[in-house]
């Protein structure tokens, strides 16, 4: 290498050769390629050696797995859906293993409920439900006295206790709706604590939580007055919004019309446009009712069904879909 060369490279590596090829891009198409790739579409200049990305180093799980579809309390089946690379019924299972509480958000009548009922209520220690509401107390949760035949009173544990000394599920619906002041007593036995003392009967003591006691809860987050506390949502590690499956709303016998009219009205909510839309529920209800009773007869009561103020433009959805204007169903 000559000195001129060496010089050039000491420079700015690779230099001799951009100055060669400078001069000789016209008569070589080599030298005019090689310019090609030094400079970026902006014509600055780029690096010879392009800086190595940096490596993040991420960690792989195999896919949790199981079967297609699980049996309800009620007997319906329900049929598992995509949770990243998991299973959705897996993963609730797999966090209840590693105490790791969830919540799940979304409208009603999506299968929050349906997902926890198909993946506990067979399990160890059972499934206990408390149906959230402005109303709910403690006494809701914990139990209370309540009244015999004879005109005694005698202590009976409330859902939550029976969860905890039978190291099962406690699942809170509508988590949202409940006083944040009265949700605080499940603070206790979701911690390290894993205790909770009966302080309305003092001879029930303190409840210790049993092996395998878990707390899953499901709300609709855009539902009038509700309030989820900082306190309440650090506790749950796992968050999920469920939304409907409009793939398995057609598989199980839905018209794909008015799959469509859900979906569409399903992206007016999210754009603010009507504040309702059919979910799994209503659409499960619709292919029942049209067998049943006709199209008409099922397209308008799902018209009943929505929310007076938006059914102007569900009517309009269903009109441009179906082809024909219905009306809300009257008798």
């Amino acid at each position: 290498m000559d000195p001129i060369t060496t010089k050039y490279n000491e420079l700015y590596p690779g230099l001799s050769d951009l100055v060669i090829n400078t001069m000789t891009q016209a008569v070589s198409t080599d030298a005019w390629a090689a310019l090609d790739k030094a400079v970026d579409p902006y014509g600055k200049l780029s690096t010879f050696k392009p800086k190595t990305p940096k490596v993040v180093k991420t960690v792989a799980a195999n896919a949790l797995t199981g079967e297609k579809s699980y049996a309800r309390p009620n007997g319906e089946l329900y049929y598992t859906r995509a949770w990243g690379d998991h299973l959705d019924i897996a993963v609730l299972r797999k966090a209840r293993e590693m105490s790791s509480y969830v919540l799940l958000y979304g409208s009603p009548g999506c299968g929050k409920t349906a997902l926890v009922e198909a993946a506990f209520h067979d399990q160890d220690g059972g499934l206990f439900t408390v149906l959230g509401s402005g109303d709910t107390e403690v006494a809701d949760l914990v139990g209370g006295y309540v009244q015999t035949p004879s005109g005694g009173f005698i202590w009976e544990d409330g859902p939550l206790l029976k969860a905890a000394e039978s190291g099962g599920v406690l699942l809170i619906d509508e988590v949202g709706l409940i006083d944040p002041k009265v949700l605080s007593i499940v603070y206790g036995l979701m911690d390290g604590r894993r205790e909770y003392t009966v302080t309305a009967n003092p001879e029930r003591g303190t409840v210790k939580a049993a092996d395998g006691f878990y707390v899953i809860a499901a709300t609709n987050p855009n539902a009038p007055g509700v309030r989820l506390s900082e306190a309440l949502l650090s506790r749950f590690t796992v968050q999920a919004e469920m939304t409907t499956d409009w793939t398995l709303a057609r598989k199980l016998g839905v018209s794909s019309a008015l799959v469509t009219a859900a979906q569409n009205l399903a992206k007016k909510q999210q754009a603010a446009e009507t504040t309702w839309a059919p979910q799994m529920r209503e659409l499960l209800a619709f292919r029942d009712l049209e067998v049943a009773f006709g199209t008409k007869f099922a397209v308008e009561n799902l018209l009943a069904a929505a929310p007076e103020i938006d059914r102007p433009v569900v009517a309009d959805v269903l009109t441009r879909v179906l082809g024909a204007e219905f009306r809300p169903a009257r008798i």
